[in-house]
């Protein structure tokens, strides 16, 4: 391969398939977020958002946590043992850590997040191969390889800018935009394909490719409208041009013909990746049926050719208390997954939890699990 080539990334991130939130608010509502009354953290999920409560300085925080599998097992118990037992083929299972600490004043937000993921897809022949030849037990038969596992870890600054649009068809228009700069800090991913049989040192392909530096630009627009007092509707465009790069270092492997472990195949080359973070448009609606201190969230996402659908639900207390419902399709475990949390209110700060799960309240068991907490102050 001729180094000075651009690669172009094998997996999306997974972005579509999985539930990735900054913030306990959105994930309890299933992600059903670009026109729900998220408060600063609307940054992330629709910037027309933050135009709704504009006269105030506010500092906030987050982090969750998610992964899920299609073996239809328990997540936290996830191993390649259990995989290969499960007899599903591919495995898939994807896994993230993500954080947040955004500043707000008047129509001007400042964000920096953290994005920790892993993705894993393997066939059951790559799974059996590293399992013999650990156990020093390679068959004779050929192994079916398909092996990707990719870790990456990138953290964003973005500087929104959001409006209200003075016209007077509709009681609050506002519009918003995003500029996001992309530092990327780790990056490896291990592909081999092909098959492998024992004696043989052809047939297969496998390389493994690092890097610790990754630079890139993105830019989202939103709008958010108030139909009336008990219609909000969202539009986020998200992603509209978007450039990513690592430069990495690609070392070759071969399989030792008789035991099959990994052999270093000539010096390593200099690649470029080419990453760009995938196009997304949302739509989302907000309904609050009168004196009842509800919302009830819905939304549907066009990324990559294919169509996404997610709901969600608020109930506001008097004392300040709130519980949110959502409910998405997940597409790694080809499960319906459930979203709920809690969140505590006053004017000056606000705390929430999350979780996501399929099985309630047997957490332990369920094939995917994720969590959340945020907390903001306002001045």
């Amino acid at each position: 391969m001729n180094p000075k080539h651009l690669l172009t990334l094998l997996v999306l991130f997974l972005f579509p398939a999985v539930l990735r939130a900054q913030d306990a608010r959105g994930m309890a509502v299933g992600g059903a977020a670009t026109a729900a009354p998220l408060g600063v953290f609307g940054l992330y999920w629709n910037p027309a958002l933050e135009a709704v409560d504009s006269n105030t300085w506010t500092l906030a925080s987050g982090y969750s946590a998610f992964t899920t599998s299609n073996t239809n097992s328990a997540i936290l118990r996830f191993t390649p043992t259990a995989a290969i037992q499960s007899g599903q083929d591919p495995v898939s299972q994807y896994q993230q850590y993500s954080g947040s600490f955004m500043a707000k004043y008047s129509n001007f937000t400042f964000g920096v997040f953290y994005d920790d993921e892993e993705t894993l897809n393997a066939s059951q022949g790559a799974l059996g191969l590293f399992n013999d030849r650990a156990a020093g037990t390679l068959a004779s038969t050929a192994y079916a390889l398909n092996y990707l596992q990719t870790t990456q870890q990138i953290e964003t600054l973005v500087l929104s800018y959001s409006t209200p649009l003075p016209l007077g068809t509709f009681p609050f228009l506002s519009v918003g935009g995003s500029l996001k700069y992309h530092y990327g800090t780790q990056y490896e991913q291990t592909n081999l394909t092909g098959a492998y049989t024992e004696g043989s040192s052809t047939g297969y392909a496998y390389s493994r490719i690092t890097s610790s530096s990754g630079l890139g630009l993105s830019m989202d627009l939103g709008l958010f409208a108030k139909i009336s007092d008990m219609l909000n509707v969202g539009y986020m465009m998200q992603n509209i041009q978007s450039s990513f790069n690592w430069q990495a270092q690609q070392q070759n492997y071969t399989l030792d013909p008789v035991t099959g472990q990994d052999v270093a195949s000539g010096a390593a080359s200099s690649v470029t990746i080419n990453a760009p973070f995938p196009y997304t448009t949302k739509l989302g609606v907000s309904l609050a049926p009168p004196d009842k201190n509800t919302y009830l969230e819905g939304e549907v996402s066009w990324v990559n050719g294919q169509t996404f659908w997610r709901g969600g639900i608020e109930k506001y207390y008097n004392n300040g208390m709130v519980i949110r419902f959502g409910t998405f399709s997940d597409q790694v475990s080809g499960q319906e997954l459930w979203s709920f949390g809690f969140g505590y209110f006053r004017p000056n700060f606000n705390v929430d939890i999350a979780c996501v799960t399929r099985s309630i309240p047997d957490l332990q068991n369920s094939i995917a699990l994720g969590g959340g907490v945020d907390a903001a102050v306002r001045f």
